[in-house]
This record gives structure tokens, sequence and C-alpha cells, in this order.
């Protein structure tokens, strides 16, 4: 059965309308193939074009983004060799989160900690939480990453994620239904997470339900949670954006995103730099030598 190949990035990148400050980190990045040496799992329902190293360095080089969190996507499940490998070419400004096998060793753990990994990625139907998993991701002082494809399942996992002691990440804004307007309960649950202290969560647009930038309908849900706790705030692109089907948006109209949700440049630079470094430990005396 052939499978249906999600649409590729858009390869030309243009001068996002402003310039990102040293040290702006990208906290949600894919990194895929080449998939002749690091395939995807063969139980994917879809495929996916390469988006290899080479493709997202050209890509930061031109918006002006040095660091970049990679992130294990789902089409990998168990399989971090492409994780560890990117990491290991540039250890100063990529960190890493995997998703982890039930049966992960501690060595291996220790080995993933070693490479730059900083969190743990749970993921519907392949890494569900679990108690011995969170608990050890909580003994490594790792962050607890949560993708939340819908409110349903984001109250299911409320109990794991309220309970969770440590750091934890919400992605993609906590996936809210734009129809169900700003004041839902699963909204409202999430600034109580973010009340707890330990919530972080990275702003997209990949809940909106409309086709082009600037994606109006996410405009006061990410407004929304950068008032309510900016020092929480990170960005993240979703590059090259698995499982997008809308028309896709060009790199720096996504980046531009970031000038309607946070106006405020002091709120952007603590979105794109000094919150990715308390939060994930990359160096502000490197951000300092890159010339900020």
């Amino acid at each position: 059965m052939n499978k249906p190949i999600c649409p590729a990035p858009i390869r030309e990148i243009g001068a996002p309308g402003f310039q990102p400050p040293a040290g702006s980190c990208d906290c949600h990045v894919h990194i895929i193939g080449p998939q002749a040496i690091y395939p995807l799992s063969p139980r994917n329902s879809v495929e996916m074009h390469d988006s290899n190293l080479e493709d997202y360095q050209k890509l930061q080089s031109a918006l002006g983004i040095q660091r970049a969190l990679i992130v294990a996507s789902g089409l990998q499940e168990f399989n971090y060799q492409l994780l560890l490998h990117t990491l290991c070419r540039d250890p100063v400004n990529y960190r890493g989160v995997a998703i982890l096998p039930a049966s992960i060793t501690d060595r291996e753990l220790e080995i993933l900690e070693t490479a730059g990994v900083v969190g743990a990625r749970f993921y519907p139907n392949i890494a569900d939480p679990d108690e011995r998993t969170l608990a050890r991701v909580r003994e490594m002082g790792w962050s607890a990453h949560f993708p939340l494809a819908n409110p349903e399942q984001a109250a299911a996992w409320h109990p794991w994620i309220a309970n969770f002691p440590g750091r934890y990440v919400i992605e993609h804004s906590s996936m809210p239904d734009p129809d169900a307007g700003i004041d839902n309960e699963h909204f409202r649950r999430v600034l109580r997470y973010l009340d707890s202290d330990r919530c972080w969560i990275k702003l997209s647009h990949r809940f909106s339900k409309l086709d082009h930038p600037p994606f109006e309908d996410a405009i006061p849900f990410n407004r929304r949670l950068v008032d309510h706790r900016s020092d929480r705030m990170l960005y993240g692109s979703d590059y090259p954006h698995p499982n997008y089907w809308a028309p896709m948006p060009s790199e720096e109209q996504i980046l531009d995103l970031l000038l309607s949700w946070a106006p405020d440049e002091a709120v952007r630079h603590q979105i794109l730099v000094e919150n990715p470094e308390e939060l994930f430990g990359f160096p502000s005396d490197q951000r300092r030598g890159a010339g900020e």
C-alpha cells in the first residue's frame, strides 16, 4: 500500500521581518534523513522527504537562528541513532529530546545525556506516560515533553502532567481548539500548568484551522500564553513540519509569527534566548561570544 507523502518544507528561505538576537533557539526541530542511512519506522502511515542536518543548517544561517532543540519525531519512534549523530555534530548549539522505550537501560540514558539529550518526549500510542519512565526522567534531571494532539488526549494525560514533580514542556501551544474559544476548559487548564512554575510552552501555529499566515485564529491563544508567563514561553517551528497538510508557509513566515504573538522585542529575546538557556542549559557565555 502506498503511503501519503508529507509535503516538503519550502527550501527557498527569505529574510525574516526581524533580526533574531544572538543565541536564538528554535526549540522544536526534527532532522529527517538521509533515510538511506537513518530510516523512519516501518510502522509509519506516512512518508517524509529528507530534511537532513545540512538542510537545517542552511535554514539556520538564513534566518539567524544559532541554536536548536532537536526533537525525536514519532515517525522515528525509538531509534535515536540520528539524534546522537546530530548532537555530536554541534554539541555547543544543539540539545536533544528523545523518545524512550520502556526497556532503555541506565547506560543508554547516560550515553544520551553525555551527547546532549536534556528531555524525554512522550508520544500517543508509541510512548504514553507511565510511572516508571516519568520517574527515570525525573531522576535524570531532564524535562518531560508532552505533545497534546487534541483536548481529549490532553484530559487523559492530565494526571500524569499535573503530578510530574519536575520541569515539563507542552508542545504546539497545547493544541487548543480555536472554535472552542479562549476560555475553554482545556486552555484554562494549561494556564494553571504555567502557574505551577514547572511548565514551559512551545509556541506554535499548528493548531490553527486557517491555511495561511498570520493564522489569525491562533493569535489570541498565543498572546494569552505570552501575557500570562512570558518567562515560560519557547519558540518551536516544527521544521520540517511532519503531518502538515495545509499549504506550506515559508520558514521566514513561521518565524515572523512571533511578531504577532510577542510584539515587544524584549519579550522575544526572553522567548528565543533566555528561556531556552534556563531550561536546556545552553551557555550564556557562548551567546555573548557570538556578538551579543
